[in-house]
């Protein structure tokens, strides 16, 4: 199976990803997620649950677009997504996107509990 270099069919498109802060980048393929793609390329993304809900895998998405498998509000507040956090686990690409992550950070139980 060849990957469609113009597009067409978007499970079959590659998008790249850069994280800002550490000029790491790989890409996605298919219909994974960015959490899966991230480990699959062996970078030690953080995350807890894989489900959307603890806040733990979240990035600040500098710039591209994602689709959001899941409402980022239930989990992120206003603040949040105003600065523009996306969860990792609940993210699909839509273009080529760059993203920061704090690799330190822990989840967001303290918050909306």
């Amino acid at each position: 199976k060849e990957n469609n270099m113009f597009g067409f069919g978007d499970k079959n498109k590659v998008h790249k990803v850069t994280i800002s802060n550490t000029g790491q980048s790989f890409e996605v393929s298919g219909k994974i997620n960015l959490l899966q793609a991230a480990h699959n390329a062996g970078i030690e993304w953080p995350c807890d649950c894989k489900v959307g809900s603890c806040g733990t895998c979240r990035a600040i998405l500098k710039e591209g677009k994602v689709k959001e498998l899941a409402d980022f509000a239930y989990t992120l507040d206003g603040d949040m997504l105003k600065e523009g956090y996306i969860l990792a686990c609940q993210s699909s690409l839509k273009s080529d996107i760059t993203v920061e992550v704090n690799f330190e950070q822990k989840g967001l139980d303290n918050l909306k509990m």
